[in-house]
C-alpha cells in the first residue's frame, strides 16, 4: 500500500495540463474603460478551450512555475525539462482539430522564455512558427488586480497582427496554437484570439505556461 501511495504521489507531482476555459461574455462596464464591446462574445471571435502546463498553486510543476514568475526572476530560455512537459500537454490535449501553426503573445518581461517555448512547440509538432503578435500603442497597460472591465481595458488596444502574420493566417486550414506565459484574467488571450480570428485564423487554441487560479 505504501508503494501504491508513493506511486500516486509521484504521478500527481508529474501531472501536466490544466484546461483554460474560453470567456463567453464581455464584462459589464467595459464601455466606461474605452472598450466598445458588450454582451456575449461573438462565436467567431472566441478562442477555443485552451491548456496551461499547470496552475501556480499546484504541486509539482507549479513550484517550477512559481520560481519562473517570481518578482525579479531572470528571463531565459525554457529548460529541456520544462519544454518536454509542455510537449506532453500538447500530446494529451483532446482537441477536435490539430493546430496548423504557432503564434506567440509578446512578453516584455520574459521574451526569451516565450520565444523558446513557441519555437520548441512548433519544432516538436512540425508546425510553422508564424511569429509574435505586435505590441500596439505601447502595449498592454495596468497589471494584476482590478475588476474585469479594468483588466480588459488594459489589453484591448495593446496588440496588433502584423501584415506578414495576417497573410500566413489566410493560408491555414486548422487553428493556431497561441502561446502565452501566464493566463490570469484570461483577457489577454481572449483579445489576442479575437484579433487572430478577425485576421483570418480558422480557430485559436491558447496555451499558457501557467494559470493563476
Amino acid at each position: 500500500m505504501l508503494d501504491d501511495a508513493a506511486a500516486t504521489a509521484s504521478s500527481s507531482l508529474d501531472r501536466v495540463g490544466v484546461p483554460v476555459e474560453p470567456r463567453a461574455q464581455w464584462p459589464t462596464g467595459a464601455d466606461r474603460v474605452g472598450v466598445a464591446a458588450k454582451g456575449k462574445i461573438a462565436v467567431g471571435d472566441r478562442m477555443l478551450e485552451g491548456r496551461a502546463l499547470a496552475r501556480l498553486t499546484d504541486l509539482g510543476w507549479g513550484g517550477t512555475l512559481r520560481a519562473i514568475f517570481a518578482p525579479g526572476a531572470v528571463d531565459g530560455p525554457a529548460s529541456p525539462a520544462l519544454l518536454a512537459a509542455c510537449v506532453r500537454v500538447l500530446g494529451e490535449w483532446p482537441w477536435e482539430e490539430r493546430p496548423s501553426a504557432v503564434v506567440s503573445v509578446p512578453s516584455r518581461s520574459r521574451p526569451q522564455l516565450i520565444a523558446s517555448v513557441a519555437n520548441g512547440l512548433a519544432d516538436a509538432g512540425r508546425l510553422p512558427y508564424l511569429g509574435s503578435l505586435e505590441l500596439a500603442g505601447g502595449g498592454p497597460t495596468g497589471g494584476p488586480g482590478g475588476n474585469s472591465a479594468y483588466r480588459l481595458g488594459g489589453v484591448w488596444n495593446g496588440f496588433a497582427v502584423s501584415p506578414a502574420v495576417a497573410a500566413a493566417l489566410g493560408t491555414l486550414s486548422g487553428p493556431v496554437l497561441l502561446v502565452d506565459d501566464l493566463a490570469d484574467s484570461r483577457w489577454t488571450i481572449t483579445v489576442a484570439s479575437r484579433l487572430l480570428r478577425r485576421a483570418g485564423a480558422p480557430g485559436v487554441l491558447p496555451f499558457a505556461l501557467a494559470l493563476r487560479a
